[in-house]
């Protein structure tokens, strides 16, 4: 038997095969694929401007201004362990609170279409479901502890 053959016909079938699920990966629509797109989005529904600053243990994505009634967003592939967390604080009127942008443990952003809207309010953050034309909370949180609680916990 050729040894030689055998080995580049394995290689062959091997590379096929990535560049099938590859190709799969990135053509389909939504929350599906081995890594899909997840989107993070953040509204101000406390009223006055709100400062956001998120991070994860590899990417610190800056502070950013929310006006009123504005969001703020940003896309983001999870690591290939499913463990990313984006933690994040919200900054208005000398007050400072701390939240899970995304937590790849919780389940509910696949099951929104990977589309993770967080409604803030001055009492707590609630996650939006985009499923409904309305956008009803699904559930509201408490705010999390201290900032540097987080950041000891990020995977």
């Amino acid at each position: 038997m050729n040894t030689k053959g055998v080995i580049v016909g394995v290689y062959t079938v091997f590379v096929f095969v990535v560049v099938v699920l590859v190709s799969m990966n990135f053509s389909q629509a939504e929350c599906q694929g081995f890594f899909p797109k997840y989107i993070a989005e953040i509204i101000n529904g406390i009223g006055p401007g709100i400062n956001v600053h998120c991070k994860s243990k590899d990417d610190d994505l800056g502070r950013h201004y929310i006006a009123p009634g504005q969001a703020y967003s940003f896309s983001f592939r999870p690591n290939i362990f499913g463990v990313t967390l984006f933690y994040c604080s919200a900054d208005w009127n000398g007050r400072t609170e701390y939240f899970n942008a995304f937590d790849g443990e919780d389940v509910f952003c696949q099951t929104n279409n990977c589309w993770c809207s967080w409604k803030l309010t001055p009492d707590k953050y609630c996650f939006v479901n985009n499923h409904s034309g309305d956008h009803e909370f699904d559930f509201c949180r408490p705010w999390k502890p201290k900032y540097e609680d987080n950041v000891k916990h990020a995977r």
